[in-house]
């Protein structure tokens, strides 16, 4: 059979569709990734959704009825549904689009390749409890051949978040085992990755759940011990799980970039009480200068809600004083979501659509400024780049340093005298900057290690 497999949402569903990917070639079928609608010669084609937020939400229901159009008008191919929405919506999916063959929720890889192979119709295999549990190695075809590559440690959350929707979807944490883990890590790094992204949740609670006191700390470890020459990088981290130790493996290991990502959410001391946030009592300027000092040169990217429930106008000012105060390297902000379910869904007082917008755009003017200035700053710094491709629009190769996470952050665009190779890492001079970019010159020298390129905030030239 040949399968078409459509990732929609976080990256976290990139990796799940991946291990999706590898059952059904371990099943002797072909995959396509991303099959546009009515694309030929598919059998079936199983869309991976995402119900996170509205937009997400909408969508996911669009993508499924585009290829309900086309199973009515051309007789073809069967249609799926898996993941987050599938998990919280599978009977009302089920009644809505009539076209759908079956439906599996999270963390069912097994179940959803069973499914499909088997040519059930109108099945609904959704547990009614969320779990995403991996108890052992799962193969994994990865969606394109990039130099990086996002390790899953963990899935579910514990928090309690008052805007979240994301634990009646994914259910409890699960820390996915350490050999599991690594050995998956080593398979990356065997297939020619460079930059293991570790993300979950909030990666900063992996292995709480379990009973052997293998927690971040140790994995990171454990991650920068493999051989290789490759980078490590942390996403999702609560300020809550930051612990000394963290931070003292981070410094220390040479192999994990100088980054963290933290999302705050709000800097007023009142909304992340009524977010429920699990670090609201961690005041978020004592927490990035903590970070600064412990790891000079840091790159600190956050995520803010603006407009949440109650958010008057004075708190709107204090997380924009915030922004411009703390100067985050990168930041990302989103207006307040109504989910169904949650218990700031009905708090008093919600913020009306256009505020929200106008406080959005607020925030990420202030944050244009702060970045292009940042960019500025790093002009005539030296630093290691990993090359991921070549962009033929503006003739130029590109890559990422330390500071910048894949697909959320800004790039290096690259001027070089002789050909590049996607992987491989160099030594680049900024030598201009645009808002969010860089540019900059390949250097002849070999690319410095790792370790040799942490940023200080204004030039780093190689140290």
């Amino acid at each position: 059979m040949r399968i078409g497999l459509l990732t929609l949402g976080c990256d976290k569903n990139t990796v799940d569709n991946e291990y999706i990917a590898g059952l059904f070639e371990s099943r002797g079928c072909s995959v396509v990734f991303e099959p546009a609608a009515g694309g030929p010669g598919l059998d079936a084609v199983v869309v991976l959704t995402c119900g996170f937020i509205a937009d997400a939400r909408e969508q996911s229901v669009e993508a499924l009825l585009a290829w309900a159009e086309v199973k009515t008008r051309d007789g073809g191919p069967r249609i799926y549904a898996a993941g987050c929405l599938a998990q919280r919506h599978a009977a009302e999916l089920l009644n809505a689009i009539p076209e759908l063959d079956g439906i599996a929720g999270v963390g069912q890889f097994e179940q959803i390749v069973d499914l499909v192979l088997s040519g059930a119709s109108r099945a609904n295999l959704v547990r009614p409890e969320p779990l995403v549990e991996i108890g052992s190695p799962l193969p994994r075809r990865r969606a394109r051949a990039l130099p990086y590559a996002f390790l899953k440690i963990a899935d579910g959350c514990n928090h309690t978040c008052s805007f979240c929707s994301i634990p009646l979807m994914k259910g409890r944490l699960r820390s996915v085992p350490r050999d599991i883990l690594l050995e998956e890590a080593r398979a990356l790094l065997a297939s020619g990755v460079r930059e293991l992204i570790l993300v979950a949740q909030d990666i900063s609670v992996y292995g709480w759940d379990r009973d052997d006191g293998y927690e971040l700390p140790g994995l990171l470890g454990d991650l920068c011990a493999l051989p290789g020459d490759f980078w490590v990088r942390c996403m999702y981290c609560y300020p809550g799980g930051i612990t000394g130790e963290l931070l003292d493996v981070m410094a220390a290991e040479p192999k994990i970039v100088p980054y963290l990502d933290v999302p705050l959410q709000h800097f007023d001391a009142d909304i992340l009480r009524r977010m429920r946030r699990p670090s609201s009592r961690i005041s978020p300027r004592r927490l990035v200068a903590r970070l600064r000092k412990a790891i000079p040169g840091i790159a600190i990217r956050t995520t803010l809600i603006v407009g949440f429930p109650g958010e008057t106008p004075a708190q709107h000012r204090r997380m924009l004083e915030g922004i411009r105060e703390l100067r985050f390297d990168w930041l990302g902000a989103f207006p307040y979501s109504r989910e169904p379910g949650t218990s700031a869904a009905n708090a008093p007082r919600q913020v009306g659509n256009r505020v929200r917008q106008k406080r959005w755009e607020a925030v990420m003017a202030a944050q244009a400024e702060i970045a292009e200035e940042q960019s500025r700053s790093r002009i005539g710094a030296v630093e290691r780049v990993l090359v991921e491709g070549y962009d033929e629009d503006r003739g130029l190769w590109f890559g990422r340093s330390g500071r910048e996470a894949p697909e959320v952050d800004g790039l290096v665009l690259l001027h070089s005298a002789g050909a590049l190779q996607a992987g491989q890492f160099v030594a680049a001079e900024v030598i201009r900057a645009e808002i969010y970019d860089v540019i900059a010159r390949v250097l002849d020298a070999p690319a410095p290690d790792s370790g040799q390129c942490r940023y200080d905030g204004r030039r780093n030239n190689g140290k």
